[in-house]
């Protein structure tokens, strides 16, 4: 009874309070970064993947990527080369919390986030458990990011940014309506941009004589799906066996890419730019000449990975293209207005990989483990950020907010009372990468299911003696998990019996931050059936 009693008064604490700022900057700060020879406020893109493994780019080993046959990247290896390769980057484990993360800097149970998971937190019965048996119920929650909330774009507008979506947003439109959809979210130009969660086609198709991507964002898109010409195939090397054939999504993406670039630029003004492909989310059909290409170099026991590997190469030509727009903002072949040297470019994915192996990360794409939360992550900035390096930093999708900030200037910041953050910016290790120290722990919260990947669990990553541990609390089982990540990256052995003072520690920074409290979040969360109580990691000193 006494750990019942415990277990209440902690989950009641943490739940009530759930999560307060890592890092809040103040609202009215004007620290600027004073390197004189550094462009004041960059031009910032995010180019992010849908649904790419940590181990799915043909960098390097050390820059992540350990299945170079399987999948070619030639322009995310020369990113790579180009620039800072983080290979402990993590973001939420499933879509649209993710970019919920980005657009609030915020964790999911903020007041303006409140995105744990795509559809809702009982999405499907535990393992051999049944809805009406599970010990908990989810609580209600967001599909948007809300539109009283200061995403990062309104942030960025406040220190004199042009910003624009492309590609999917799935973060907005659900439950709060047009109000949340990018183009009143802080978005000067929204292309693709609406509350779909992945496309349903990846061929362009004709109906009443228009070509159009179905399901996608309302048509925006639309006008960069006509079929392949003989013009396009030639200036962007494609097979003269594509001419005629409907174009494939990554190809209109880059179009779409191209267009809004030159906008940008010719605005004059420093932009935002978020590139979402829709790649390589499933379903998983690659242009036909990139699965043709893949199936002749991966061996017999591997074809069956053609289809996403040519799918892999597809968005891997999309950044292609954006490095060369970059450099030729107008697309006149003349690169004296090139604004590369003036551009951050941000490559990463939203969650782990959901095809085939994440090996060597345990688990996929909705798992608390490696495999589900930890992403690739390669920054680059020509002149600035140290090329061909590579950090052990630990970074979230909630630091690329307060990093955008800082990038820019941080003339504004939104006040911690109306909008408090989350994360940390990692802007000054991007510059110095002897600026690098020790990120704050990153944290989850579960409460709820997803199929049988999830179940209501809590979980910190932080640094002990010089090492990075995982610590897990599974709430339906009541059981511990603890992994030592820097030696044991695919998480096979529990250490929880071995390593009881670590656990202890961090233990304790669960309960330090469950217990912290935001005065604007106050739900009530679900209680466990058999006793009545609030249920929540026990202390385990």
């Amino acid at each position: 009874m006494m750990k019942l009693k415990i277990i209440s008064t902690l989950f009641s604490l943490s739940i009530a309070a759930s999560l307060a700022a890592t890092a809040e900057p103040a609202a009215d700060s004007k620290a600027k970064l004073n390197e004189p020879s550094q462009p004041d406020q960059p031009n910032i893109v995010i180019y992010m993947i849908d649904d790419l493994g940590w181990n799915q780019i043909s960098a390097s080993k050390a820059t992540m990527g350990t299945h170079t046959e399987e999948f070619l990247t030639p322009n995310i290896t020369k990113l790579a080369k180009n620039g800072l390769s983080f290979t402990h980057a993590y973001m939420q484990p499933n879509c649209a919390p993710s970019r919920a993360a980005i657009l609030s800097g915020q964790y999911p149970a903020r007041v303006n986030n409140g995105v744990y998971v795509v559809g809702n937190l009982n999405r499907n019965k535990a393992p051999g458990i049944s809805k009406q048996e599970a010990k908990f119920k989810g609580p209600k929650q967001n599909q948007d990011v809300a539109a009283a909330g200061v995403t990062i774009t309104e942030a960025l507008q406040k220190n004199g940014y042009t910003t624009a979506h492309i590609g999917k947003y799935h973060a907005g439109g659900h439950e709060g309506g047009d109000a949340t959809l990018p183009e009143n979210q802080g978005f000067d130009i929204n292309i693709g941009g609406y509350k779909q969660g992945h496309q349903p086609v990846c061929f362009a198709k004709k109906k009443k004589g228009q070509w159009t991507f179905p399901g996608l964002a309302r048509g925006d898109l639309d006008r960069f799906g006509k079929p392949y010409d003989e013009a396009y195939v030639e200036k962007h090397s494609i097979p003269a066996s594509q001419i005629g054939e409907p174009k494939h999504v990554c190809d209109a993406l880059a179009d779409a890419m191209e267009e809004t670039v030159g906008k940008l630029h010719a605005g004059g003004k420093p932009f935002y730019l978020q590139l979402h492909a829709y790649a390589v989310h499933g379903p998983v059909i690659s242009r036909p000449d990139l699965k043709e290409e893949a199936i002749k170099r991966l061996s017999n026991k591997k074809k069956n990975k053609a289809e996403l590997a040519g799918f892999i190469t597809g968005m891997d030509h999309t950044l292609g293209r954006l490095i060369k727009t970059l450099d030729d903002p107008d697309g006149d072949g003349d690169t004296s207005d090139s604004i590369r040297d003036n551009t951050v470019v941000i490559f990463t994915s939203d969650n782990g990989g959901t095809h085939f192996d994440n090996n060597p990360l345990r688990g996929v794409k909705g798992m608390f483990t490696e495999g589900g939360i930890r992403v690739p992550l390669i920054a680059s900035w020509p002149g600035v950020i140290p090329t061909d390096a590579v950090t052990d930093r630990m970074v979230h999708g909630i630091d690329l907010y307060p990093t955008c900030l800082e990038l820019a200037g941080k003339q504004w910041t939104p006040s911690s009372d109306v909008h408090p953050l989350d994360g940390e910016s990692f802007a000054k290790v991007l510059r110095n990468l002897d600026m690098e120290g020790k990120r704050a722990p990153i944290f989850y919260l579960f409460p709820g299911y997803m199929d049988i990947r999830a179940q209501p669990c809590v979980v910190a990553i932080d640094e002990v003696g010089g090492k990075r541990y995982k610590l897990l609390y599974f709430y339906e089982a009541d059981a511990w998990q603890l992994y030592n990540i820097s030696e044991d990256i695919g998480e096979e052995n529990n250490l929880i019996a071995d390593k009881p003072r670590i656990a202890a520690q961090l233990s304790k920074k669960i309960d330090a931050w469950l217990s912290q409290k935001h005065p604007t979040w106050q739900p009530k969360y679900p209680l466990d059936k058999k006793t009545g109580k609030s249920a929540g990691p026990p202390p385990l000193l």
